[in-house]
């Protein structure tokens, strides 16, 4: 007998999908206001979008993200409604989210490049307004990083209603003989890959990105992704655990479809009410574009359906991919990405020291970087610091040189805004970028080492300190 036709192991109720528990009506009515509530809000916010349709490259995105809570809170009505169907249809919202990830990254490439085409202009144009350099071509390769999920998605959706029907995904055991644990491993390797890249590309452009509140859209829509992955995974560990039980109220499949659908549905309210300050249509307005006429709202909601954009997406990652292997931006990549490990350990490494430093002296050591490469920035730039050069406590930073993932922060001594660079790139051989500690804190000054040329980085952009 081969692995696939092994036996699921059915646990007691899992397939006595028309039992419910006396708390199912209860869980069922409120998932349907929570429901009705979510549409109600977003509808409404998708009305002002296409009233206000100024800014199509922007506001499709937009649309199609706000959409998503629509489909959430649609999908775990029906999860509560019916156990049975549940199980077909809940892939349905992986499937869209990926969709949704994508909307969220052409959105901020349209931030970054508000005159580009999603073109190789485009990608010059996002790299020339980059604020920390990369030696590799970090547009091209966060594009191929989140294109590929709704790719690796859309197959998994398919082998998982194939399997499904089949009988061989078993969705009660994580067996390599059946697909739910392979199902289990792609998705997270897949979407984390997106997410970091999406991520990545927000952190490269934080100034610009500000006034436009990505941060908030980030945040916001990272959390529905957060809370979707880990939700039923919870409640069914905690099932299994024996932490809660059926019984007269809650059957079986009551805590692992209906509880989780109804949680969803209460969240998207919360979300769909969040969406209206992250996902603001008021900056589409006359009085911000007077000289611009909106589209007619048929023409409007035409330009949202068409997904061209997002297939056209999905295609192009293959001959980037390919352009990358054959430039080198692969190879590039992998060793800033093994330089970002080697900081995040060095960084563990400076925490330890700082807190067993505080212990023995009671007191808040300032920040110390022992043998780190660094340069300090300040209003007008990075520059060169001369021997024991003292340095206006005011004007120094402390920012961590940042990758795919973001990378390790270093916190900085003042709260002020993070410094502009006048054009000058950082290289990405800086370890970190940031202040000394100093012996006379008292004056608000930084004492420094002499320094050091950086081998191989732009004259006069930043200097080798080792600290004492």
């Amino acid at each position: 007998m081969g692995l696939l036709n092994s036996t699921c192991p059915t646990l007691a109720g899992a397939e006595d999908y028309n039992v419910h528990g006396t708390a199912w009506k209860f869980m069922l009515y409120t998932a349907g206001l929570c429901m009705c509530i979510t549409i109600g809000i977003a509808l409404s916010l998708i009305t002002l979008h296409i009233q206000r349709y100024r800014a199509p490259k922007e506001q499709r995105q937009i649309i199609r993200i706000v959409f998503s809570v629509i489909l959430y809170a649609l999908i775990a009505f029906f999860e509560v409604y019916s156990y049975k169907a549940a199980q077909y249809i809940d892939p349905i919202g992986d499937l869209y989210e990926a969709f949704g990830l994508c909307a969220l990254f052409l959105l901020f490439i349209q931030y970054a490049a508000p005159d580009g085409s999603f073109d190789d202009d485009e990608f010059k144009a996002v790299r020339a307004a980059e604020e920390t350099a990369k030696t590799y071509d970090w547009p091209r390769i966060f594009w191929i990083s989140v294109f590929q999920y709704p790719l690796f998605e859309f197959g998994c959706v398919v082998l998982i209603e194939t399997t499904e029907a089949t009988g061989t995904y078993c969705a009660n055991s994580l067996g390599p003989q059946f697909f739910h644990l392979w199902y289990e491993i792609i998705a997270s390797i897949s979407i984390s890959v997106c997410v970091l890249a999406v991520v990545g590309f927000r952190n490269n452009m934080k100034r610009r990105f500000k006034v436009r509140r990505c941060l908030s859209k980030l945040i916001c829509f990272k959390a529905i992704v957060f809370i979707r992955f880990t939700q039923a995974w919870a409640f069914s560990a905690l099932l299994s655990y024996g932490f809660i039980t059926t019984g007269e109220n809650f059957q079986y499949n009551d805590l692992v479809w209906g509880v989780p659908g109804l949680a969803t549905c209460v969240e998207m309210v919360i979300f769909s009410l969040g969406f209206f300050y992250c996902f603001s249509s008021t900056e589409y307005g006359s009085a911000d574009k007077p000289d611009e006429e909106p589209m007619l709202w048929w023409k409007a909601v035409f330009d949202v359906l068409n997904i061209w954009d997002l297939l056209a997406g999905i295609a192009r990652i293959f001959p980037l991919s390919t352009e990358a292997h054959r430039t080198g931006n692969w190879r590039r990549w992998r060793g800033a990405q093994r330089e970002n490990a080697r900081v995040a350990a060095r960084m563990v490494t400076m925490n330890k020291h700082r807190h067993q430093k505080r212990g023995s002296k009671g007191n808040r050591p300032t920040m110390e970087l022992h043998g780190s490469t660094v340069a300090i920035v300040g209003p007008s730039g990075l520059h060169r610091t001369p021997s024991q050069t003292k340095v206006p406590y005011s004007s120094a930073e402390s920012i961590a040189m940042t990758d795919m993932s973001g990378g390790p922060r270093i916190s900085r001594p003042s709260s002020r805004p993070s410094p502009h660079y006048d054009g000058g790139s950082v290289p990405t051989d800086v370890v970190a970028v940031g202040s000394v500690s100093s012996r006379g804190r008292q004056d608000g000054r930084y004492d420094l080492e002499a320094p050091l040329p950086v081998e191989g980085s732009p004259a006069g952009i930043a200097r080798e300190h080792e600290m004492v």
